[in-house]
Formats: structure tokens, C-alpha cells, sequence
């Protein structure tokens, strides 16, 4: 239990520390090569098809590299679906990178 006393008020509020703790969604990453990017434009075009599509938290796009690195809800999204909307909303090709071991 956690006592915040408020300067100059004599006011005591007390707040129980597991209800003050947010929850916290659990969210994947995953990394996309994405197929025929040539400029900036089209990185910002790819960009822009995966902020719009549902599940998406958060996504990045690099050009050169041609990399889209794209954090998402997996209740709502899947790579699968990220790769389709890439594939239908663009003349753009992608694929799944897959995670390499070091060990």
C-alpha cells in the first residue's frame, strides 16, 4: 500500500500498488524483405498501407535495405496478413524473414 500525502493540503489518499499497475499488451515483431522498392516514396507508401492495416502498433520501413520491421497485435494481425495487405494495396512483394540463431 503506498501513502501520497499532498503538500500543503494535509490531504492523505492511499492507493493499492496492484490495482496502480497498468497492464501491459503483449505485442510481436516481426521483420519483412519487401520486393521493388526503389525510392523513398515507396518505402513511404508501404509505410503507410501498414499503419492503416488493423493490428498494427507500430512500424518502420527502411530504404535502402528494403526492410519493413512492423510490431503488432497478434489477437488482431498475423504475418500472413501483414504480407497480403503489402501484396494487394501495392505493387510490392513480401516475405517473412526468419530470426537467425548465433548460438
Amino acid at each position: 500500500m503506498f501513502v501520497f500525502l499532498l503538500a500543503g493540503h494535509g490531504i492523505a489518499q492511499s492507493v493499492d500498488s496492484q490495482k496502480a499497475v497498468k497492464t501491459v499488451k503483449k505485442s510481436v515483431m516481426v521483420k519483412l524483405k519487401v520486393s521493388g522498392l526503389t525510392c523513398a516514396g515507396c518505402a513511404s507508401h508501404v509505410y503507410n498501407v501498414l499503419k492503416e492495416t488493423k493490428g498494427v502498433l507500430e512500424n518502420s520501413v527502411e530504404y535502402p535495405g528494403d526492410i519493413a520491421v512492423v510490431d503488432y497485435d497478434p489477437k488482431l494481425t498475423q504475418p500472413e496478413k501483414l504480407i497480403a495487405a503489402i501484396e494487394e494495396k501495392t505493387t510490392y512483394k513480401a516475405e517473412l524473414l526468419k530470426p537467425k540463431n548465433n548460438q
